[in-house]
């Protein structure tokens, strides 16, 4: 899973690669970061962080595909997807978890147990 890009059907927002948003965003839908927030991340059906893409601030979200950097903790309920060149410089917390050799979690991960 070395790619540029996630092959994964996307409905939402785009952040594109030369543009920088100042500020948390919160959505209900999907969000795409191909360029950079500075701020958290909330809310979100399903975030896509491609290999350029960097968020600044926390994510919350249902489902994460990363392959770029974040520098906050990270609670992803579902699931979270990791791409080689993915970097998280916080925590993760994720129900279910697909990493690619050469993905990093600086500080710690919590697999939480959905069954009851």
């Amino acid at each position: 899973m070395d790619q540029e890009r996630f092959d994964i059907p996307f409905e939402g927002n785009r952040i594109m690669a030369d543009a920088r948003i100042d500020g948390s965003m919160e959505s209900e839908e999907d969000i795409c970061v191909e360029g950079v927030i500075c701020g958290s991340v909330c809310g979100a059906k399903r975030v896509v962080i491609n290999k350029a893409g960097v968020i600044e601030g926390e994510v919350n979200c249902s489902e994460l595909y990363v392959n770029g950097r974040i520098t906050g903790n990270v609670c992803a309920i579902r699931r979270a997807v990791m791409g080689a060149s993915a970097l998280i410089e916080g925590g993760l917390i994720t129900a279910c978890l697909e990493i690619t050799p050469g993905a990093r979690i600086e500080k710690g991960l919590k697999l939480k147990n959905t069954s009851k």
